[in-house]
């Protein structure tokens, strides 16, 4: 718990500041996942507001004046009671996943197949959600990842927009990166200028990067738990036709541990691939670290960071922030939750079973 007398923390809701306020907690889960707020409102007479679809914006202000929202979205559920109103926000992209979003369907007439998945989002997001000059999800920050990622052959009837893309990306790579050993993926996230919450395509930052922050137990550590997964030295995954195939790491280091890639490939050649990827992922996030800090709360999801504890293993490494939640009350203060290195999606969600 991290309690700062010189932070003060405001909400904004439409144009109106909202002062009696407290239980924030703001939730970046990563993956591509969309960020919340919930918060209740200690205003009677707030109930009588109509806040469904306004704009949220909640500015942290630990130590400094913020000119950024730590958290911009839109209101999307309220429970009012008696005494005070339980709202829940969601960033700009609940307009094209959440439950109230207008679903598409892509079919062999119509659909995608020309688009890059930033064009994609770039049409969806003007055609439905940009409209009558507002702006609810920015594109000044939306770029293209290398090589591109196609809508190619993407159908569905009555489909979230946001998922059709989502998936598109779970399922990329950068390939230059495989040949050093490593896998990079692509995530979606949203990033505020200030102005507007935009929506970006964010590759993995290497483990080698420079750490974004660095942690220690009389610099920003409040607590912090962890475990340790071995990874598998031998992968297998079988073809559409049966064959099943392996992948062997050097000369089990660790003993016969086994995991499968699941899938039917169409061939040896693409069983065999899956597996030495599957290998590959899960050799490089073998400890889940929890980590409760008092600083760094703007930390972005993919950065890199180091932390110095008595474990050597968690030292001498860097690790990648997954996700993140930070909590707010006036009278706890903030505490914000970091989530290192959590358990590596699986490889076979990124190679073609076709």
């Amino acid at each position: 718990m991290s309690i700062n007398t010189y932070q003060q923390a405001r909400l904004f809701i439409g144009d109106k500041e909202y002062t009696q306020f407290d239980n924030v907690s703001v939730k970046f889960p990563g993956a591509s996942k969309i960020n919340s707020l919930s918060v209740i409102l200690n205003d009677s007479d707030s109930q009588e507001g109509k806040f469904l679809n306004k704009e949220v914006k909640f500015y942290l202000n630990y130590g400094t004046t913020d000119s950024v929202p730590i958290f911009r979205g839109f209101i999307r559920q309220y429970t009012p009671t008696d005494k005070s109103i339980k709202i829940t926000a969601y960033d700009g992209r609940t307009f094209i996943q959440g439950k109230e979003a207008q679903t598409i369907s892509l079919t062999d007439i119509y659909n995608y197949d020309g688009y890059t998945v930033s064009q994609y989002l770039s049409e969806i997001i003007q055609d439905k959600v940009n409209i009558k000059n507002i702006t609810l999800i920015g594109l000044n920050m939306l770029n293209e990842v290398s090589p591109p990622v196609i809508m190619k052959g993407v159908r569905g009837e009555n489909q979230s927009p946001y998922d059709l893309a989502v998936k598109q990306i779970k399922g990329s790579l950068d390939k230059d990166s495989i040949n050093d050993g490593v896998v990079y993926s692509y995530n979606i996230d949203m990033v505020d200028d200030g102005n507007t919450s935009n929506i970006v395509i964010n590759k993995d930052k290497s483990l080698d990067s420079v750490p974004s922050a660095t942690f220690a137990y009389l610099d920003g550590i409040i607590k912090y738990s962890h475990k340790f997964r071995t990874a598998p030295s031998y992968i297998t995954a079988k073809t559409k036709d049966g064959k099943t195939v392996s992948y062997q790491d050097g000369n089990l280091p660790v003993g016969l541990i086994g995991a499968s890639v699941k899938g039917n490939f169409k061939d040896t050649a693409s069983a065999t691939e899956a597996a030495y990827f599957e290998s590959v992922k899960r050799s490089k996030a073998t400890t889940e670290i929890s980590l409760e800090v008092s600083k760094g709360f703007d930390i972005a999801l993919g950065s890199i960071v180091k932390i110095n504890v008595p474990e050597e293993d968690l030292s001498r490494n860097n690790h990648r922030v997954i996700s993140k939640t930070i909590s707010y009350g006036h009278s706890k203060g903030t505490t914000c939750k970091l989530s290192l290195n959590r358990e590596p999606i699986m490889l076979s969600d990124y190679i073609s079973n076709s």
